[in-house]
């Protein structure tokens, strides 16, 4: 793939510098519609040929970007497919709440798996744990905990596990609070949750549960970049039943790709936008999975 990593950072420099001018301010909707306008701008000025494949206007009734919206300078085929977030946590963005960041994935064209539902099951670890064991999302919960208790020679009790705090995982919670596993639990941010389960200075072991169908394409691309491991099945949104196909990282996302996110709050990956004489000042990481590079990017943007 291309290198044109400085590229894409500045695209959620923008939007995570558009969202921040509302923390706090409780307006969703023009949070969302600031930082979207921001993202496809710096993505027009990019000097490739790319397409929306994974995008949360759909979902989210928002200002996009669209599933199918071509971006770059260039005219012609599109070169790569793009996931993007402008704002994965919203609620958070405009509560002065945690980990709210922008971000985005890019792959070759075709690479990524796209799906008209909403909500997907997950499972992400990391490194230690994939290199170790075989971990199945179909197994039940236990079995996954004692297998990573295993795996970590931690015991259960020392286990953590990140998951959504929503009542669909109400029996999930239960099952780990009768094994005595700490939880996480976390209000929006299931990309920064997963991401934590590769960083070890984290405490997190495993992040899990139900959260949305577009953030689980971008999640693979950093736990590929990460080398990490992440599962997923296909939610019904009817009745929130599971879809029996296991969808692995190379199902969701094939070939190189990287990874890119700004934070918009202060969360335990990034910092949040500051705001200062001279001008915002951002904190970004850029992941590759062809070299498995992690770059942390701290900027100062001009008034």
């Amino acid at each position: 793939m291309r290198e044109f990593s400085l590229d894409l950072v500045r695209v959620t420099e923008a939007a995570a510098i558009a969202a921040s001018a509302w923390v706090g301010s409780g307006n969703k909707e023009l949070a969302d519609r600031d930082a979207t306008d921001a993202m496809r701008d710096r993505l027009n000025n990019i000097d490739f040929a790319a397409i929306i494949k994974i995008g949360e206007g759909k979902k989210d009734e928002s200002y996009g970007l669209f599933n199918g919206e071509r971006v770059g300078k260039r005219s012609g085929d599109a070169q790569y497919d793009i996931a993007v977030d402008p704002i994965d946590g919203t609620t958070p963005t405009v509560t002065s709440g945690p980990e709210a960041i922008s971000v985005m994935a890019v792959g070759n064209v075709g690479s990524m798996f796209c799906t008209d539902e909403h909500y997907m099951h997950k499972l992400a670890y990391g490194p230690a744990i994939a290199a170790k064991c075989e971990l199945n999302i179909l197994d039940p919960l236990e079995i996954t905990l004692r297998k990573v208790s295993a795996a970590t020679g931690k015991d259960l009790k020392k286990l953590m596990v990140c998951i959504l705090n929503r009542e669909r995982h109400a029996p999930h919670i239960a099952t780990m609070r009768s094994l005595g596993v700490r939880i996480k639990l976390i209000q929006d941010c299931d990309i920064s949750g997963a991401i934590s389960a590769c960083r070890m200075e984290s405490g997190v072991d495993l992040c899990f549960g139900i959260g949305g169908a577009p953030e689980a394409v971008i999640t693979a691309a950093a736990m590929k970049c990460l080398r990490g491991g992440f599962q997923a099945q296909i939610v019904n949104k009817k009745d929130m039943t599971l879809q029996p196909r296991v969808f692995h990282i190379e199902d969701l996302l094939k070939g190189p790709c990287t990874f890119v996110a700004t934070g918009i709050t202060d969360g335990g990956l990034l910092r949040g936008v500051r705001t200062t004489e001279r001008g915002p000042l951002t904190h970004s990481v850029v992941m590759r999975s062809e070299s498995g590079t992690v770059r942390f990017i701290e900027a100062r943007h001009g008034n």
